[in-house]
């Protein structure tokens, strides 16, 4: 990521926050080899810890979760993304050849990597053997490619294991100390090819699903960051999700991030214009390189106004994605609402 921006608006005595993430979408992977004879570990796993690892087998993998509740939802990447529903144990793990390449969780029943967990401090980490990255070097071929992560040691710590997967150690940086608050492992050949790969959005045969895929994705993650918490779990409102639909494509279309929109509308006008009564709203937007919804996420918890939509008492929200093609910039619009009629059908899911 090249930089954060971060914008505080207020329209009509309500907050809206927004953060602006230029990422390269570098993500970290990390790995422990399993074999078919750890099968036999799986046992009770609605008790136990989540013992898994990179490379351990998608019949493995669902014995350990074979008391969660998935559903498939499409990925940037050559596999479909298997996604919890269960906001307490929440993950997002994706398979090649059978075999666990990504994967990512928020949850405390993750066994963990080298002793690390989600809820250990930064120093924690620091006292492992890892070596963290302060760019990302990939060499294809004749070609070396370099990305600057501003982000590194910062808002995350980035190991590369062996020449065969990275590993992210996400912070929570508004605590003190600092602690853990989700862990992503991912393939290297499969991150390296996502990160130097060129129009990675427009080569989807079917983007529009993709980007369904990542507003469902964030809604889901929203509520795994809300049960951790201890919150009311937010309702889903389709007939919002339009609205920061639309935010989220005009932004992308006319190459503009903020609030207020190039047609002079802030969040309070584009309720009204949806005939949307409401109590309260909040408004986070996020943009990033190859952003992907997780990844936005923690971003926007480490900013303390971002992170007070996310866990106040607002009960709907909806996410709306759009990408620009020409720089495969993904645009997040999360909107936060206490409705007047939130009886109505046409809310909630």
């Amino acid at each position: 990521m090249k930089n954060i921006r971060i914008y505080k608006a207020a329209i009509r005595g309500i907050i809206l926050l927004v953060i602006g993430l230029l990422v390269f979408g570098t993500y970290p992977i990390y790995l422990n080899k399993f074999s078919e004879s750890d099968s036999a570990k799986a046992t009770s796993y609605s008790q136990a810890k989540r013992n898994v690892s990179l490379f351990c087998s998608k019949a493995y993998f669902n014995k350990v979760y074979s008391d969660t509740k998935t559903e498939i939802l499409k990925s940037p990447f050559p596999f479909d993304f298997y996604v919890s529903q269960n906001p307490t144990d929440f993950f997002v793990a994706g398979f090649e050849n059978d075999k666990l390449v990504f994967y990512y969780t928020n949850s405390k029943q993750f066994l963990g990597y080298e002793n690390i967990k989600i809820g250990s401090s930064l120093q924690d980490v620091k006292r492992t053997k890892l070596k963290f990255l302060k760019s990302f070097v990939i060499l294809k071929g004749m070609k070396k490619y370099n990305f600057t992560d501003v982000n590194l040691g910062k808002e995350y710590d980035v190991a590369l294991v062996n020449n065969s997967y990275y590993v992210y150690f996400f912070y929570d940086k508004l605590v003190s100390p600092n602690i853990i608050n989700g862990i992503f492992m991912v393939k290297k050949g499969i991150w390296d090819d996502f990160l130097i790969n060129d129009d990675v959005f427009k080569k989807q045969k079917d983007i529009n699903h993709l980007l369904s895929a990542f507003e469902r994705l964030c809604y889901l993650h929203l509520n795994s960051i809300r049960s951790q918490e201890g919150k009311q779990l937010f309702r889903y409102s389709d007939k919002i999700s339009i609205v920061a639909r639309l935010h989220s494509q005009n932004m992308a279309k006319y190459n503009f991030f903020g609030h207020t929109d190039v047609f002079g509308q802030s969040p309070t006008d584009r309720f009204q214009k949806h005939a949307i009564a409401f109590k309260k709203i909040g408004e986070n937007l996020a943009m990033g390189t190859k952003l992907l919804p997780f990844f936005a996420n923690h971003l926007l918890l480490n900013s303390k106004g971002h992170r007070e939509n996310i866990e106040s008492n607002f009960e709907y929200t909806a996410v709306g994605c759009a990408v620009d093609f020409n720089t495969d910039n993904v645009y997040y619009t999360q909107n936060f609402a206490n409705l007047i009629y939130s009886q109505d059908s046409t809310f909630g899911r």
